[in-house]
């Protein structure tokens, strides 16, 4: 399945709120996200622009895989996902097989749902708080940017990674 989304940096959150609020969208989640990328000895994953990661949201534990992003103005690229049932144990097997721990990037995010749009809201320091739309087809990405007041030209179609990259934020562990 394919991640469909696009960034909206440097984002007023108050603003972007209230505006969720009146399009009638729905909080579900609010809380710290606890995410760590591996990759093997070699770099392989990172040479080929794919990425593993285990996530730590809430209670919940994601495992993901993420291909090669395609070049388009959205962030379209290939996304595999299980949940498991613990995250340490999860990271255990993973480093048992030979991957090793790269980046850890905790932050706090605010997730939303509008039909079948997610809406979050991600604080990562040092990098300003933004917002990111997530759908399931291109047109329902670029519908939810236009509700929100905002034109595509102001989206970003940058990885977690390359906003990371872009601001020098998390050391390697």
């Amino acid at each position: 399945m394919n991640e469909i989304e696009v960034k909206i940096l440097k984002i007023d959150v108050q603003d972007v709120k209230s505006k969720l609020k009146k399009l009638g969208a729905k909080k579900i989640f609010d809380g710290q996200i606890e995410p760590v990328t591996f990759d093997f000895p070699d770099a392989r994953l990172k040479k080929a622009k794919q990425l593993l990661r285990i996530r730590k949201v809430g209670n919940e534990t994601e495992l993901c895989f993420k291909g090669k992003k395609q070049q388009s103005a959205l962030k379209i690229q290939e996304e595999i996902q299980v949940n498991t049932s613990n995250f340490e144990e999860t990271m255990t097997i993973l480093t048992k097989i030979g991957f090793i721990a790269h980046r850890h990037s905790p932050k706090h995010r605010e997730s939303y749902s509008l039909g079948n749009v997610r809406f979050e809201i991600d604080t990562d320091p040092p990098i300003p708080t933004y917002l990111e739309i997530e759908a399931s087809s291109e047109e329902e990405v670029i519908n939810a940017v236009k509700q929100l007041g905002f034109k595509m030209n102001q989206t970003s179609n940058l990885t977690g990674a390359e906003l990371h990259e872009m601001h020098k934020s998390r050391p390697n562990i």
